[in-house]
């Protein structure tokens, strides 16, 4: 049988159909499909060549990483450097520990009182007040005029008394006239000694008339003198109870004082403090009073009460420097300075704050490389004492040559590099080449 007759050779069965029935059979013939068998072939195929192409990969990557290691290892070898690369990734200031006298005091709150006051009253009756010369918080002098009453009716009163002196003077002359005249006629018994007696008893009597018109005079000087309200102290006014047109004797009954006055302007400060601190405080113990705006007052204890309160606390007493922002009365708090000591102290910004601790950042085991100055970071915990502005006191001290990472601490670990460069530290990370 030729070839063409083999390819094109039909079943029997299909060659014996009609010819208008045989394209249908063919075109429906089942499609041949691959063996059941032959899938996991497949499959255990495609894994294989996954796994060699990412071992190939692998391959390629180490080569790669193993290529850019024998070139640095090459450049570090012509700088003379280490293996590892070093990238800087921070420059940060070093500052040494600095020894500070710290003061020691203790905090109170207190009230601002006159520690010597004098109260100025009226010293006539029944005159009202004509003129008020000074106001609270004026300054004023021993003998100087705080007020004026009316003085009309008293200077009509003086005129009286000097016409009563001069009548009674008047008198006086007339019966000294008369007795000078009628007693040398009792020598020849022109008189008797009754008469003589009546003369006698008239100048004295005249004498007498005109001292008590004197003293009246005089009286009557003294209370108009008295109009005139002046200060028996020199020190600040600090309160002013009259006004002008009231009168003595009437609102101002009682000896109720016109004026009061801060002896010499001094002002103290009493504090109520727990006898259990008191032993700190001494007389001339200095004082630093708070005042509004932020200002302050410096004063010193003047005296301490010998007893306790009813609250069982002891009263201290400073007096204050004069200041024109201190009043009587105003409750301010303030310290007592006891002393100061000698205390190490850091700045804050060097303070690095990890889980409830306190750090410092050391440069240590430093070195010069390439004529620049290397050295190791190590944190280094410490316990902090009183903030005293943009430092902090350190109560376990450390060697005064520490060098101390000023900033940026916290971006710092144990065994880093850093540069010191013109005393700027420079950090550096160490990148360990890849295996």
């Amino acid at each position: 049988m030729s070839d063409f007759e083999e390819t094109h050779s039909k079943p029997a069965a299909e060659a014996e159909l009609p010819p208008y029935r045989q394209t249908d059979t063919v075109s429906k013939r089942p499609s041949a499909k691959p063996p059941i068998w032959l899938w996991p072939v497949l499959a255990a195929v495609l894994v294989i060549g996954v796994l060699l192409g990412k071992y190939w990969g692998n391959d390629s990557s180490a080569a790669t990483d193993e290529s850019a290691a024998s070139n640095s290892v090459a450049n570090d070898q012509a700088t003379g450097s280490d293996a590892s690369i070093e990238q800087s990734v921070l420059s940060v200031e070093t500052v040494s520990p600095s020894q500070d006298d710290i003061g020691s005091t203790l905090s109170a709150d207190g009230t601002i009182n006159a520690k010597d006051t004098a109260n100025v009253s009226a010293k006539v009756n029944g005159v009202a007040i004509e003129r008020i010369l000074v106001e609270e918080g004026d300054r004023v002098r021993a003998g100087q005029v705080l007020a004026v009453f009316d003085t009309d009716a008293m200077e009509q009163q003086v005129l009286q008394a000097q016409a009563d002196v001069a009548e009674a003077e008047a008198t006086l002359a007339n019966a000294s006239a008369d007795a000078a005249r009628v007693l040398p006629l009792i020598d020849i018994d022109a008189i008797s000694k009754q008469e003589a007696d009546r003369y006698r008893t008239s100048e004295v009597r005249a004498r007498a008339s005109l001292q008590a018109s004197k003293a009246r005079l005089s009286n009557q000087r003294l209370t108009l003198e008295n109009a005139k309200v002046v200060a028996p102290v020199s020190g600040i006014i600090s309160e002013k109870m009259v006004e002008v047109g009231q009168v003595a004797g009437g609102r101002l009954a009682g000896g109720d004082p016109l004026f009061t006055i801060i002896k010499g302007g001094v002002l103290e400060w009493r504090a109520d403090i727990d006898p259990k601190l008191v032993g700190d405080i001494n007389v001339g113990t200095p004082v630093q009073v708070s005042l509004p705006g932020g200002d302050t007052v410096m004063g010193q204890v003047n005296r301490i009460a010998p007893t306790a309160d009813n609250n069982r606390q002891i009263t201290i007493y400073a007096s204050l420097a004069a200041n024109s922002k201190i009043r009587a009365g105003m409750y301010q708090t303030g310290e007592f300075l006891l002393g100061s000591t000698s205390t190490q102290t850091i700045p804050n910004s060097a303070v690095v704050s990890n889980d409830g601790y306190d750090y410092v950042m050391l440069v240590t085991e430093s070195t010069t490389r390439d004529d620049r100055s290397m050295g190791r970071i190590k944190q280094q915990r410490v316990t902090l004492g009183e903030r005293l502005g943009e430092s902090v006191a350190v109560l376990e001290p450390l060697p005064s040559d520490s060098r101390i990472v000023k900033q940026g601490g916290s971006f710092l670990n144990d065994g880093d590099l850093v540069r010191v460069v013109n005393g700027v530290t420079q950090t550096s990370k160490p990148v360990q080449a890849q295996p």
